[in-house]
């Protein structure tokens, strides 16, 4: 199978944390769900795929691309989500897709209307003065009009009420299915998890614990607690699978 990212060896040290030896890998067409407790390095990974940390030890690929020497490459195909994106929060929806979009090999304006329609968002309201959830929705709305074949989501969903959630999971399963795109997604809320994620990378102080798909989880979790009830990752958390 092709792998859309990879981590190998990955290590950074800092004076109170450190990303420990971190290897897993991502099959284009699946989604993955990052999880661990707060502090575990969740966000440090997605930061570190996006080149805001450079001295780390070991490689980091998105489809082949090395995110630490060919950057350039690696941002047009990668669709980065979470609350400490960069854009121009005095300047409308609209002068922010005018502005990044020359940066995109497939940039699609019609794409880009199209989502914004969906998801009620003006295109020319400032950024500033979007709501959490009308932010990460025009994230949304900017990452799919590039096309890329990575979306790396940093708790996508928290700003998000029950309704407009069900909506965004069921966008972005469309998007794996249309695209053959690949997620990797991290968030607090586990039972997004348990409705679309194919793999699950749990970390804890900075390593990785495991790396599996969720039909294996689930028949290990069977196994060990002797459990036929319906597996779920919230119940994973409750057993403590990771001691």
């Amino acid at each position: 199978m092709e792998k859309v990212l990879e981590f190998k060896h990955v290590s950074l040290v800092w004076p109170d944390f450190k990303i420990d030896d971190v290897t897993f890998s991502l099959e284009k067409g699946y989604i993955m769900g990052l999880v661990g407790y707060n502090g575990a390095g969740k966000t440090t990974l997605f930061r570190l795929m996006a080149n805001q940390y450079r001295n780390y030890k070991g490689e980091i690929y998105i489809d082949g691309f090395d995110c630490r020497t060919q950057e350039a490459k690696v941002k047009d195909i990668t669709a980065f989500i979470s609350e400490d994106q960069n854009f121009f929060f005095g300047e409308s929806v609209k002068r922010n897709a005018e502005i990044y979009s020359p940066y995109y090999t497939r940039w699609d304006w019609d794409v880009f209307y199209k989502y914004l329609d969906l998801f009620e968002i003006s295109s020319e309201s400032k950024i500033m003065n979007l709501s959490r959830g009308s932010f990460l929705k025009f994230q949304l709305a900017f990452a799919i009009a590039h096309h890329p074949v990575l979306y790396a989501m940093d708790e996508p969903t928290a700003g998000f009420d029950p309704v407009f959630r069900y909506d965004f999971l069921r966008i972005i399963q469309n998007i794996v299915a249309e695209e053959n795109a690949s997620v990797l997604f991290s968030t607090h809320n586990t039972g997004d998890l348990d409705k679309i994620a194919d793999y699950i990378t749990m970390l804890d102080n900075g390593r990785v614990l495991f790396s599996k798909d969720v039909e294996t989880l689930s028949d290990e979790f069977r196994h060990n607690f002797n459990d036929n009830r319906r597996f779920s990752i919230s119940r994973l958390f409750e057993k403590g699978r990771w001691n």
